[in-house]
Order: C-alpha cells, then structure tokens, then sequence
C-alpha cells in the first residue's frame, strides 16, 4: 500500500494452466480453422486483411480469458501466455493452409517440421495469389512481408491483451479482479502535472471539488474510473483512473470523443474513494460499466 500506484503481486494461480492449455488445443484452433478457410475462399485480398485483424484479436480475448479467469498477476507471465496462444493460432493456420495448398492430410504436415519449412519455402518462391484481374502471383519478398504482418498480428495481438489484463487492478483481499465505476461527466482537467502532483501528494481537495459538465457529456469533458472490491460502499481499497474525453465530429458531423489518459491506477485513500462514490448520488454522475 506504499506504492503510489498499483503493482501487480506477481501471483499466478496454478488453474491458468488449465486454461492455457484449452485455450491452446481448443480456442486458438477453432479461431485458426475460421480464420483459414475465410481467406481461402474470399477472393478478396482487402477482405482477407479484415479477416486478419478478425482472427487477431480473437486471439487477444482468447489471452485475456485465460489471464483473467487464471487470475494471473503477473505480466511476463501473462505475456508468454499471450505468446503461447498467438503461436497456436498461427500455428494451427498454417498446417491448414499448407494441408490445402498441397492437398496433403493435416497430420502429415503438422509432425513434420522439414515439411512446414519446405512448403512454405516453396510457396514463396512459386506466389500463391495475385492481385487484380491481370495481375501475377505474388511472391517472394513482398508476399514475405504480408506473412510477416500476419504473424506480428496474430501474435502481437495476444501479448498485448495479456500483458495489459495482468496490468488492472487486483484486489488480492479479496482475491478478484477489481470492479470498476465510471463516475462523470465532471468538468475537462486542463492541467494534468498538476493534478499528477496533487494525486500523488494525497490532496483530493480539488479532485472532490471537482464540478459536474454543464454540457452533460455532450462536448469534452472528464470521467473518473473508480477501481475497488466487489462491495463498493464497503470497500477498503480504492485505484483512480482519470481520463478525459477530447469532443471531435467525423465526417457526418456525428459527436464522438478521443480518449486521453491523463493518470492510471494511482492509489486513493479509503476516505476520497468513498467520498468519490458519495458523488454519484449528491451530483447524479454515474456511468455504469
């Protein structure tokens, strides 16, 4: 509790395990099998990227299961998780193109590494797909770079889910992920060192004085995200995100909004964390989660 802002307690539950496991022969697998088939018979190749980013971050959600139900703690750990699965998806896709390509059966690809290492070889040299009604196969280098974006999506994806899942608040008392609530609209921070400053020298003052939006969230504004046990108004232990939503239009002039973490996770006393609460009913300013 010295710590100003939160640190993961290293802790990994050994159930994880369990989960990896069917997340590695189960989970990452069926993503691959969807994902492979999609970009074989999509004639596409602008399609096949969306397919990509589809299969990518499946996998991510797949990580954060597993880190979140394993209850892991951990963030090297969760990210070799994360890698772990990423890999299988790849993995898994590439033994199904391959076993298509070739027409060869799955297994004997899958068990052979000289295989997979001289069909790929050879289906780079040779192009697989072209682009365009005229256009050739496209080979060699550049069709080694998309396979390299496919792979950096499909595993980079992953590790970055874990690795920022093992990074939320955990409250270790009550052995669970911290709740979270969303208190706001509130007035936008202009000064962020500032409050940075306040937060960490323990003075809440201007943090509770702070005013509801006159714009009711319809133009920038700011959003406290409280971070605390499954019993919110019995809470012990309480972590503050602070954001602010920047007001932007896109093309069609609809409202929507940029978000800018101005603090993460900092560490707030029990009083301030309740008194933050408090505020929802004497401002009426709560976004539930």
């Amino acid at each position: 509790m010295n710590n100003l802002y939160y640190k993961p307690s290293g802790k990994v539950n050994p159930i994880s395990i369990v989960y990896l496991l069917l997340a590695i022969c189960l989970g990452a697998p069926i993503l691959a099998f969807i994902y492979t088939y999609a970009i074989l018979w999509i004639p596409f190749i602008y399609l096949n990227f969306l397919c990509l980013a589809g299969i990518a971050f499946g996998l991510g959600f797949v990580a954060n299961f597993v880190v979140g139900f394993g209850k892991v703690r951990n963030a090297m750990v969760a990210a070799i998780f994360g890698l772990l699965v990423g890999i299988a998806g790849l993995y898994v896709s590439w033994i199904i193109w391959l076993a298509h390509h070739f027409g060869q059966a799955y297994m004997d690809i899958a068990l052979n590494a000289d295989v997979i290492i001289n069909e790929i070889g050879y289906a780079n040299e040779e192009g697989t797909w072209g682009v365009g009604r005229s256009g050739g196969l496209v080979s060699g280098t550049i069709l080694s770079i998309i396979w390299i974006i496919e792979a950096v999506g499909m595993i980079g994806i992953p590790v970055f889910f874990a690795f920022s899942k093992a990074g939320e608040p955990y409250i270790e008392n009550d052995d669970n992920w911290a709740e979270e609530t969303l208190i706001g609209p509130f007035e936008i921070v202009l000064n962020q060192t500032a409050l940075k400053q306040q937060l960490e020298t323990k003075n809440y003052e201007e943090l509770l004085a702070i005013a509801p939006a006159e714009n009711a969230g319809q133009g920038s504004h700011t959003i406290l995200q409280l971070h605390h046990g499954e019993n919110r108004n019995q809470a012990k232990e309480f972590y503050l995100t602070v954001k602010n939503m920047i007001e932007k239009r896109d093309k069609d002039g609809n409202l929507d909004f940029d978000e800018k973490p101005l603090i993460s996770f900092i560490h707030i006393s029990k009083e301030a964390g309740q008194q933050l609460l408090a505020k929802i009913i004497s401002d009426a300013t709560v976004v539930e989660n």
